[in-house]
């Protein structure tokens, strides 16, 4: 019996990459795109998009609309999609209840902790300013790159084993408040939240980072490959 990993989208495309590391990890990928049904249908249909899948993947891609968390949107948001947030949150909530693994990529963990009462950062710059390390895709579109600190004795150092590393980066959002259940385990130097996790759950990790695409870079590669392993193994499990 092949092993289901549900993993949401706006459109069915560019998908590559999370569904090749899912394959290559041992999981059989089913596309929950947003854009195939309107969002009552989505809607009403979550609750059987649940027991199809034995882990729950959610990946990268547009902001989220910020009255999701009650604030006015900030200027430089873009690319929302309201039928995306409608599955993705709902989703996540039911999954979580279910006890479902759910592994969060970018805009995955900030979907994780609103969907959980938290809130962003819609743009870190106007944030941070010149405090923050540069966070997005550089001028010939390759990630940046910077060091985490990983919080000890958290499930993501026990995965990992290790407590700071490097990682890639390639967003302009961040989760500010977090979601009911979660911690805070990973953050940059800047103090921008790298990633948060459930600790009373198997495995509900949520990622700042693209460790689909560290994959493919041979100094970062190690630290993707004990995540994707631990969510298929947790997964498993259920």
């Amino acid at each position: 019996m092949s092993l289901k990993i549900g993993i949401t989208c706006k459109k069915n495309v560019r998908m590559e990459n999370y569904t090749d590391a899912i394959v290559n990890f041992g999981g059989d990928p089913i596309i929950f795109a947003s854009l195939e049904k309107s969002i009552p249908e989505h809607l009403a249909s979550i609750p059987k998009y649940v027991e199809k899948i034995d882990g729950l993947l959610l990946p990268g891609g547009g902001d989220i609309d910020s009255t999701h968390f009650f604030q006015e949107r900030h200027p430089e948001v873009n690319n929302v999609s309201r039928s995306r947030d409608a599955l993705e949150l709902r989703l996540c909530q039911k999954a979580l209840k279910a006890n479902i693994p759910v592994f969060g990529i970018c805009r995955g963990v900030q979907v994780m902790s609103v969907a959980m009462g938290g809130s962003l950062y819609q743009d870190i710059e106007a944030v941070y300013s010149r405090e923050a390390l540069d966070h997005k895709v550089d001028e010939y579109g390759e990630d940046s790159q910077h060091q985490i600190e990983i919080k000890p004795y958290s499930r993501l150092s026990e995965i990992v084993n290790e407590h700071q590393t490097l990682v890639n980066s390639a967003h302009h959002q961040a989760v500010d408040a977090i979601g009911e259940e979660f911690v805070v385990t990973a953050r940059s130097e800047d103090g921008i939240i790298e990633a948060i996790e459930n600790p009373s759950k198997r495995f509900v990790i949520g990622v700042q980072y693209h460790p689909e695409r560290m994959l493919k870079k041979p100094e970062l590669r190690q630290h993707a490959e004990k995540l994707f392993e631990a969510f298929i193994h947790a997964a498993k499990q259920r």
